[in-house]
């Protein structure tokens, strides 16, 4: 899968807007909140100054970027895990939404103030006028391939399209959703927005004349916090508050298979070319399923609470998974078998076939 492609698989975090929240101040409140201790310690670590609200990497791979929950991006060197410069501030309040353009020049964050503002990846500064037009906060984002467009989902129930060099809108709002539109994603060929609300169902809409595809999809028993589309162009999934996975058929809104269970509300979900669907839960459980629905190994308890966001490498050999414990970490993806730590450089091991994992210093 190619750089392209996966800018159309990210949405907008899981993390709730009730139950775990943020002070005034912006420290977290772990009310209710429940954690699962990780048995095994993931080799290719890197330990955040604050808990992330979503990570990406830049399309060769080499960086990571994230954003924290008070307003600061982060940028670490994948393999080294050091930071590659220092945290710079994007906002006063909690980003929930945050893209890279596909040239990795721009870092997009959606406000909680409901307005959009690009950022200089490497630099830190501020690029062109900020994107006004939300009322309320924006909790997702996606990007064309082309970088020319930028599609936001706010807590105003309203999706916005926007010509990002202009920073104009683009044709009228899109409405439908009852409440927050909490995640969007574009299909593979970019000809439809998919969006996921709080109202628990998923919706299509004919990206240039903004207008709903078919009927909304039902399955969901509360609300859709996380979104994602294959890179295929044939399914999406959405991951809801009540702790199911359901995948759709892009093209005929019906489902596709049944409901995948986690053990507690989704955050995060990503779908990969071999049609994988990768999934982190409010417990900081990482699950997989093959195409099929067949589950690949145990679920991995990939962090001590909440993954709200997952990215996979260009070769779809790695997945990084980011976690409310501060804590990013790095998995080898192998087809059919369960999640394993990525491993030093050239370290071999029977497993029970030889294996030699990718390089890494960790």
């Amino acid at each position: 899968m190619d750089a392209e492609a996966r800018t159309s698989t990210y949405a907008g975090t899981g993390v709730p807007d009730e139950g775990v929240g943020l002070g005034p101040r912006g420290e977290r409140l772990r009310r209710g909140s429940t954690a699962v201790r990780s048995a095994t310690r993931a080799v290719g670590e890197i330990t955040t100054p604050r808990e992330l609200m979503v990570l990406h990497l830049t399309s060769d791979d080499a960086e990571i970027v994230g954003v924290d929950y008070i307003g600061y991006v982060h940028r670490w060197d994948r393999l080294l895990g050091r930071p590659l410069s220092d945290p710079v501030q994007v906002h006063t309040r909690t980003v929930f939404a945050m893209v890279l353009t596909p040239d990795d020049h721009e870092i997009v964050i959606g406000g909680g103030d409901g307005v959009v503002r690009r950022w200089d990846r490497v630099n830190g500064t501020p690029l062109g006028e900020p994107l006004i037009g939300h009322q309320l906060r924006i909790r997702g984002l996606a990007v064309t391939r082309d970088g020319r467009e930028l599609v936001s989902a706010s807590q105003d129930g309203t999706v916005r399209r926007w010509d990002r060099a202009a920073g104009s809108r683009l044709g009228e709002p899109l409405r439908g959703h009852a409440g927050t539109v909490r995640a969007v994603a574009l299909s593979a060929d970019e000809d439809v927005v998919v969006t996921a609300g709080q109202d628990g169902t998923v919706r299509r809409w004919n990206r240039s004349a903004g207008t709903p595809i078919g009927e909304p999809l039902l399955g969901h028993s509360g609300p859709i916090q996380a979104l994602a589309a294959a890179p295929d162009g044939r399914i999406i999934a959405s991951g809801g508050r009540d702790g199911t996975v359901r995948r759709w058929d892009l093209g005929s809104g019906r489902p596709v298979g049944p409901p995948l269970v986690l053990d507690s509300p989704v955050w995060s979900v990503l779908l990969t070319s071999d049609g994988e669907i990768a999934a982190g839960s409010a417990h900081g459980l990482l699950h997989r399923w093959d195409r099929t629905g067949q589950r690949i190994g145990a679920a991995v308890a990939a962090h001590t609470w909440g993954v709200p966001s997952l990215s996979v490498t260009r070769d779809e050999s790695e997945l990084v998974t980011c976690g409310w414990d501060s804590r990013i970490r790095r998995w080898t993806r192998v087809t059919g078998e369960p999640t394993r730590p990525a491993r030093k450089e050239t370290r071999i091991e029977l497993v029970p076939r030889l294996e030699i994992t990718g390089t890494t210093p960790f």
